[in-house]
């Protein structure tokens, strides 16, 4: 299954595990397992509102009937897991531990009869136990199986795995995106971790409880946090008036006091839920102070941690002949500082987040990268082959990925080239490229057209902030273009990016993708009557996203295209 079909399968699948980590009664998100949909469960259940008490075995039940009973009892909207217990052995009953893994399908086989039973899946995806996207397993199909023994004249289950069984469209409506806000290696900016935890009176004890968990170890040096683990009493409470009280007891290591990347991960974070305006934190029933000196705080506070950048600069430039210009409307405004480029044929160009710094690719291959604030400082000049993707992010990095095809990954940093290699990127053929505004992200299209990827690459650090390596392995972007020619992808969010890609001659498909692979919402993607070959994005509020072809810029305001005024060159929001 392949496009908007296989997008709406995996949007229901992705409503179907979380829900299933309530019913493990815990806030962990098990990341595989094996199941199977049963065929007998009421219609609408799964659905909001549709109230499902599943029955326990009956007396004479056969092996397959006990499996398909039990895989039944998944469905449960009370949330529990003993009814689906009874139909184990007392023994297996007590030792199954069904919140270590999840997996959800998008369809599977009648189990089969005898004392091994088996279920084919297939179209299977789970989350990890934070409620993170972790993705589809390898193989289009696998297949599980369940021993079986007789206990007190009755077929139980004997043996199965340690996993939480769930069909896709399980309480769909019951779960919501959401972020847990960590820190760069730094501690200078925030950085999204998309999860999908429940919604509702719960929810920000779950995101609480997660964000309290930290980044998970994989994420070593990509991501840290300012903020301890969770006390053995660890609860949140939020008032009438929407004051959300943290309070851990017995927490080792609690701190006095909360510092200012604490109190940013912690509003924005608990910003997402509606009913909370200000947090206080509680250790032993004591209230920490915060940097302002009170006792709690909006859950506006940390706006200077933004992943947007704080201080970012949200202008359009472009180039007109070799002068790099600020574009407003129809007018154009020479950027002092790049008289330098005249005469070098400019190609391309990369502002800096902040408008202090321009890298242009020029008539030679080279990239040029110009000083705007300092006019003392020295001009860098890095040899490229082909042409240049470049990208800035909030510490000033450029990131250059160039070689034509054989793509090879460099940062400068400082005045200082330093190469990387990153997999599924490195040595491919390489369309686009871009980094995240916090420097955690490599977004990428790899491939020839047609077969092309975009993929996502974490970005980790050492422990004086110098770009260290690329992660392993790349994780691929849930975007419907099979078969199609991809042809550029930017950042419309921290978490999101839009993916541009050719239908024929005069129609394009843009969709907008969560960068944690897992799939967008319904209504994420469009086709539009356009010669547009390249994306001009930005995260800032109330910038328009551009569509520039051959001839013709236009703007996209989420449901048609307008013509721009806007008539540079090479243009570009800062990033």
């Amino acid at each position: 299954m392949q496009g908007p079909a296989l997008r709406a399968v995996l949007a229901a699948v992705l409503a179907g595990v979380l829900a299933a980590l309530v019913l493990a009664g815990c806030v962990r998100l098990p990341d595989s397992g094996d199941v199977t949909v049963p065929d007998d469960v009421p219609d609408g259940v799964g659905d909001a509102g549709v109230d499902y008490v599943p029955p326990g075995p009956t007396p004479g039940e056969t092996p397959d009937e006990i499996v398909q009973h039990f895989l039944g009892a998944m469905r449960a909207t009370s949330l529990q897991t003993s009814v689906a217990r009874s139909f184990l052995t007392d023994a297996t009953a007590d030792a199954w531990s069904p919140e270590q893994r999840t997996i959800v399908y998008e369809d599977a086989s009648r189990p089969t009869s005898g004392t091994t039973v088996s279920v084919d899946l297939q179209g299977s995806a789970s989350l990890d136990d934070r409620g993170q996207w972790v993705g589809e397993p390898s193989g289009a199909d696998r297949t599980i199986t369940f021993g079986m023994t007789q206990e007190d004249g009755e077929w139980r289950i004997a043996t199965l795995p340690n996993a939480l069984i769930v069909p896709l469209t399980w309480l769909e409506a019951r779960y919501q995106r959401a972020d847990l806000y960590f820190l760069d290696p730094s501690s200078r900016i925030l950085v999204p971790t998309p999860v999908f935890v429940p919604s509702g009176e719960q929810l920000a004890s779950r995101l609480v409880d997660a964000l309290l968990e930290g980044p998970p170890d994989s994420l070593t040096g990509v991501v840290t946090t300012a903020l301890g683990g969770t006390g053995p009493g660890t609860t949140v409470e939020v008032s009438s008036s929407g004051l959300a009280s943290i309070r851990t007891t017995g927490a080792d290591g609690a701190p006095e006091a909360l510092t200012e990347p604490m109190v940013a991960q912690l509003a924005w974070t608990l910003r997402q839920v509606p009913s909370v305006v200000r947090i206080r934190v509680l250790v032993d029933d004591v209230a920490l102070r915060v940097p302002d000196g009170g006792t709690d705080f909006a859950v506006g506070a940390g706006q200077r941690y933004t992943p947007d950048v704080a201080g970012a600069d949200a202008a359009l430039y472009g180039v007109e002949g070799d002068q790099v210009v600020e574009v407003d409307g129809a007018a154009t405004t020479p950027v002092a500082g790049t008289e330098e480029l005249l005469g070098a044929g400019v190609q391309r160009i990369a502002v800096d987040l902040f408008g202090t710094r321009v890298a242009a690719q020029v008539a030679d291959g080279s990239v040029v990268v110009l000083p705007l604030d300092d006019p003392a400082a020295p001009t860098t000049r890095i040899p490229a082959e082909g042409t240049a993707r470049l990208s800035w992010d909030f510490a000033g990095r450029l990131w250059i990925v160039d070689g034509g095809e054989r793509a090879r990954l460099r940062v400068v940093s400082s005045g200082t080239v330093t190469p990387l290699d990153a997999p599924d990127l490195s040595g491919q053929r390489v369309t686009s490229m871009t980094v995240s505004h916090d420097g955690s992200r490599l977004v990428a299209v790899v491939g020839l057209p047609g077969t092309q990827r975009v993929v996502v690459s974490r970005v980790r650090y050492d422990e004086r902030g110098g770009v260290a390596d690329v992660v392993e392995p790349a994780q691929d972007l849930a975007v419907d273009a099979a078969g199609l020619a991809v042809l550029d992808v930017g950042w419309r969010s921290a978490t999101e990016v839009v993916v541009l890609a050719r239908i024929d001659d005069t129609l394009v498909q843009v969709q907008r993708v969560p960068v944690d692979g897992s799939p967008g919402d319904g209504d994420g993607t469009t086709l539009l009557m356009s010669d547009a070959d390249r994306l001009v994005t930005s995260t800032s509020p109330g910038t328009p996203l551009l569509l520039v072809g051959p001839l013709l810029v236009e703007e996209y305001d989420g449901s048609r295209l307008v013509a721009s005024e806007a008539s540079a060159a090479g243009l570009t929001y800062p990033g």
